[in-house]
């Protein structure tokens, strides 16, 4: 295979016909001083460590970006430059937070032991400057205002 002669092939399929023809009857067919075995016994030996992927989704999963944040008091965290916003069970917590940096619409919160626990989005600040917070409402006591005080002491 390494001298390949390019003129033999006329469409990527015949090539990868040939690849596969040279992977599975010469490559891994013969011995391979630095492992002291064949490519294919190494695998078949090894197999039970070999961990696989259950669903498309966990695979997507495993190639995010991780990320570990503290929440901050008004429940949020910042992900390049962008705020999101979590649930407040989270608040002073450092989470673990994976996310994709070619689509930064979403992120996920994982636990320590990496189970999803939630999926969170970017702050809409529009929508989030209308919300109450009753939790960081204090009230005010108006009545020491007295307009009339102010009239008394200019006298």
């Amino acid at each position: 295979m390494n001298v390949i002669d390019w003129n033999e092939f006329s469409s990527l399929d015949e090539l990868n016909i040939s690849l596969s023809r040279y992977v599975e009857e010469n490559y891994n067919s013969k011995f391979h001083s630095s492992i002291n075995e064949t490519p294919i016994d190494k695998f078949i030996k090894s197999i039970d460590l070999i961990k696989f992927i259950s669903t498309k989704q966990e695979l997507d999963y495993i190639f995010l970006y991780r990320v570990t944040r503290k929440v901050k008091n008004d429940a949020t965290i910042s992900i390049q430059n962008m705020l999101f916003e979590v649930p407040l069970r989270y608040v002073g917590e450092s989470i673990n937070v994976r996310y994709d940096p070619t689509c930064m619409d979403k992120a996920y919160i994982f636990s320590d032991s990496n189970v999803l626990m939630d999926t969170i989005y970017p702050v809409k600040k529009i929508d989030n400057s209308r919300i109450r917070r009753e939790h960081n409402f204090k009230s005010v006591n108006f009545s020491i205002f007295n307009p009339n005080d102010n009239e008394r002491s200019m006298n």
